[in-house]
This record gives structure tokens, C-alpha cells and sequence, in this order.
């Protein structure tokens, strides 16, 4: 076949040099090229790439772990293609934020393990970079090591829809507007970050970090510690986890400073009614409602957490 090409070219380029001195090619999408005839050296037909044979494509959730944060979700739009080509076994691995890797593979019993590359995508912006990267694990659960990226990463890819708990996890940046009894505040925190953890039973953690208001009625200048509530049930008619935590035993640090004078500077238990309550919203938005009263305090407190999810 490339010698009946090599005459046929050989043919074509001597009658342009006799006649039109110009070599035309026509293409299937009906266009044309022209070249003349003194411009070309010669003619190559590539050889035929190896046929790929897809065998299996699948989409599926993330939770990455690097040096500097553990299991945290990232989407559920990350694709493995599983391929054969030219006698190897292959698998890619796309994802609009981890990037895109190709390994060779082997396969065993719905086992697979491997090595190639991976090219990712700065977290901050910038240039696309290739690490050298491993792949192993059960079809369904997909562990790649990146040893070079972020102290050493592992990007975990899980089979199928995320749990409604890990697309709520994070951490989240916002404004806390507190109340206390009915009529006195709002009373504002800026810049406060919660954190939301998933349990593997499809509950999930909060975390409230310090918080700080200045000129609270009675009280003055109020500073309550970080804790954490466990274990907010999830109601799928409502769209939001909640618990009431009146029984957990947890406690809080309340420092109050009034005129000067520290009036309380202890740990205190929450008292009956305390219940909280997170919605998540659209792109990333997250609402926290938490009415609590704490230790003999005579007025409740009424709590609203708007943030949004951390990038």
C-alpha cells in the first residue's frame, strides 16, 4: 500500500511539474489545499493508531487528602475511562479540578493497580503541571497517589452519587447575628468560619469558633469559646440536619466585661431548649440556626449563621 502511495505521489508530482507545476488535495470536508510542486520534499502516510477498545466509563465523587487537609469532598463529576490499546490496558482519570491523568494498568479480580501521569491545575491559579502519579485499588474505590503535590496527595475517587452529609461538609466563612431574649441586638461576629464534618451514618458534625460581641445588653463585651454539636440528623422534607443538644453534656467558655469589670469568666453547661439547626442553600450557601440558653442565665439567646462555602 505505501509503494502504490509512493508511485502514485511520484506520478502526481512529475505531471504538475509538466502541466500546472501545483499539487491540489482535495479533503473529505470538501475543502481544498494548494501547494506547489518545488515545495514539497515528500509525501509520509502516518501508520495507523492502535484501535481503543473502551471498557468500562464511569462518574463518580472525590475526597482528596494532602499534608495539609484530610478527606475533603470535592465534587462529583470526576470520570474514570477504563480502555484497552495496542495489548496494555489504560485508565484516564478527568476531572475539571484535579486535572487529567492516563496510566497503564493491571487488572485482577476487580482489583487495579498502576502508574502514569497526572496533569493538574494550580489550587491558586496558573499553569496546568504533570506529577508522576499511581493508581490502585477496587473499581469502585480509587486511590491516586501524587507523592510531589501538596506534600503528598491522594485523590480518592468513589463510584456513584456523593451522600447528601459529604456535599454539605467544609468549611465556611460568614456573619453570626446573635439575639438575646427578644428584644435586645442584633448583635454581629464578622468573619467567622464553621466547620461541617459527615459521619459515615449520614449525620454530621458543626463546629461554632470563638465568637466576639461588644456592647451585648447586661452582659457588655461577650466572648464565647469554639465547641462542637455531634450528630445532626438529616430531615429530607426540610432539607436540613438538626439536633437539639440540651442533654450532650457540652460545654462553653463565657467571658463577659461590663464597664471594665469581668462579671463571668467560666465554663457553662447548655441548658434545656438548646437546638440547632443547618440548611445548606445554592452554590455553596449555608444557613446555621442556634437557640440556646446557658447555665442560669435568665434570657435565651437566639443565633444566625449565614456563610458560604470556602473555595
Amino acid at each position: 500500500m505505501k509503494k502504490f502511495f509512493t508511485l502514485a505521489i511520484a506520478a502526481l508530482l512529475g505531471t504538475a511539474c509538466m502541466q500546472a507545476q501545483t499539487v491540489t488535495i482535495n479533503k473529505k470536508d470538501g475543502t481544498t489545499v494548494t501547494y506547489n510542486a518545488s515545495e514539497v520534499a515528500n509525501i509520509q502516510f502516518s501508520p495507523t493508531a492502535p484501535d481503543t477498545v473502551v471498557l468500562r466509563e464511569v462518574t463518580g465523587y472525590l475526597t482528596v487528602s494532602t499534608k495539609y487537609f484530610t478527606d475533603m469532598y470535592y465534587g462529583d463529576a470526576a470520570q474514570i475511562k477504563v480502555m484497552q490499546a495496542g495489548g496494555k490496558n489504560l485508565a484516564r482519570f478527568s476531572d475539571a479540578q484535579w486535572g487529567n491523568g492516563l496510566f497503564e494498568i493491571t487488572m485482577d479480580k476487580g482489583q487495579i493497580a498502576g502508574s502514569g501521569k497526572i496533569s493538574i491545575p494550580s489550587q491558586h491559579g496558573g499553569d496546568v503541571k504533570e506529577y508522576d502519579a499511581t493508581m490502585s485499588g477496587k473499581m469502585t474505590e480509587i486511590a491516586i497517589s501524587v507523592p510531589d503535590l501538596m506534600g503528598g496527595a491522594t485523590i480518592n475517587w468513589h463510584y456513584g452519587p456523593a451522600p447528601a452529609a459529604l456535599k454539605v461538609s467544609g468549611s465556611y466563612t460568614g456573619i453570626n447575628s446573635l439575639t438575646v431574649g427578644t428584644q435586645f441586638g442584633p448583635y454581629s461576629s464578622p468573619s467567622v468560619t464553621y466547620q461541617i464534618t459527615a459521619n459515615g451514618d449520614g449525620t454530621i458534625n458543626v463546629t461554632i469558633p470563638e465568637e466576639n460581641y461588644t456592647g451585648v445588653a447586661v452582659m457588655g463585651d461577650m466572648t464565647l469559646s469554639s465547641y462542637m454539636v455531634k450528630n445532626l440528623a438529616y430531615d429530607e422534607t426540610t432539607n436540613s440536619y438538626s439536633r437539639d443538644y440540651s442533654n450532650d453534656g457540652i460545654t462553653v467558655h463565657l467571658k463577659a466585661v461590663n464597664g471594665g469589670t469581668t462579671t463571668m469568666d467560666k465554663d457553662y453547661e447548655f441548658k434545656a431548649t438548646s437546638k440547632i439547626v443547618v440548611t445548606p442553600g445554592e452554590n455553596g450557601a449555608l444557613t446555621v440556626t442556634n437557640n440556646y440558653q446557658i447555665g442560669n442565665m435568665p434570657f435565651p439567646i437566639s443565633a444566625t449563621y449565614t456563610g458560604t462555602k470556602s473555595k
